[in-house]
């Protein structure tokens, strides 16, 4: 739980952060948007040149290909949630709405719940067959979606469920039904960017969470095969995915929080220590501090802190060597 609590705090820090710094997190968004495009596609095996993909995401390149047609579906996708994340209601037309947003360039005429029986292919990094995966057949799927929707709703309800812990549940019973014949796993990782939106995550508009699943692959399906042991017989543990989740969305707080240090870095001294301090998302250290800004004495760092804590502005964690300064939210 220790995590989790960290997670909501880390939440409640990033609120309002486009207007603490907007050139800096109107910058974070630009790239974040290629970056989920590039990389969630790039984890199927979908590719285009790093000269394209920008012009692809911008809408300034015209799509050439299959492959690329597959990418500015998930743009699209994106962009929908991106813009529309408060109003959407998670419901079966809702995931019709977004998969025919994310196919609607590729031509193809499957956009409702798959019609014929699929499975998954894991393969390793070069394309080489590891296992196919057994999932739900394709006249039992509209009903499985329909169960894990109402499970869905009936947790998020009850009060002693901690939310954010149902979204890796979620899509992990998503990815074992594999509604769709194609496009699956992107659609998952849509639909976590939407219910991180809804229970207060804006992180995935600043920091690519498909980035970080596409840098730690082998942990991703491993964390996956672990918590689907045992499904089919409604004995699977989802601890193992929960943990690789929670993993992968501290490490976007963390991202956040080192592009704030590097734009800080490049400003001039004078009132840096307080802006920093205001907007930072993890605690820092006196020690870190004086590093970040070494052209600024150690006294007057000392100095800055004392008057902050003194007024209010930050507050300590930690005690004696170990003692961290962030800004109260």
């Amino acid at each position: 739980m220790n995590r989790i609590s960290n997670l909501e705090r880390l939440k409640e820090k990033t609120i309002g952060i486009e207007h603490e710094d907007p050139n800096l997190t109107s910058a974070m968004e630009r790239r974040a948007m290629i970056m989920s495009v590039a990389d969630s596609n790039a984890i199927e095996g979908i590719y285009t040149s790093e000269e394209r993909i920008a012009g692809l995401v911008s809408g300034k390149t015209a799509p050439r290909g299959h492959d690329e047609e597959e990418i500015i579906g998930y743009r699209d996708a994106l962009r929908y949630i991106h813009a529309n994340h408060e109003k959407i209601n998670l419901d079966k037309e809702t995931l019709l709405e977004i998969y025919h947003i994310l196919m609607s360039h590729t031509g193809t005429e499957d956009l409702g719940f798959k019609t014929r029986d699929n499975v998954i292919a894991e393969r390793d990094a070069k394309g080489d067959l590891i296992m196919l995966h057994r999932t739900v057949p394709a006249d039992e799927t509209e009903w499985c979606i329909d169960q894990l929707l109402g499970a869905f709703w009936e947790a998020r309800n009850d009060l002693e469920i901690n939310k954010l812990l149902l979204i890796p549940c979620f899509v992990m019973d998503f990815l074992r039904i594999h509604p769709f014949i194609d496009g699956n796993g992107r659609m998952s990782r849509l639909l976590t960017t939407l219910l991180l939106y809804q229970e207060g995550y804006d992180i995935g508009r600043f920091v690519s969470m498909e980035s970080k699943i596409n840098s730690s692959k082998d942990l991703y399906y491993d964390s996956l095969a672990q918590s689907e042991e045992g499904w089919w017989d409604n004995e699977c543990d989802y601890n193992p995915f929960i943990s690789y989740f929670l993993d992968q969305l501290f490490l976007c707080y963390r991202e956040l929080d080192l592009s704030i240090r590097d734009s800080f870095k490049s400003r001039r001294p004078s009132g840096r220590i307080d802006e920093y301090l205001r907007i930072c998302i993890l605690p820092v250290s006196k020690k870190e501090l004086c590093n970040m800004f070494p052209e600024i004495s150690e006294t007057t760092v000392e100095r800055t802190l004392k008057r902050l804590l003194d007024s209010g502005i930050i507050e300590t964690i930690g005690s004696s060597r170990s003692t961290r300064y962030i800004g109260k939210k």
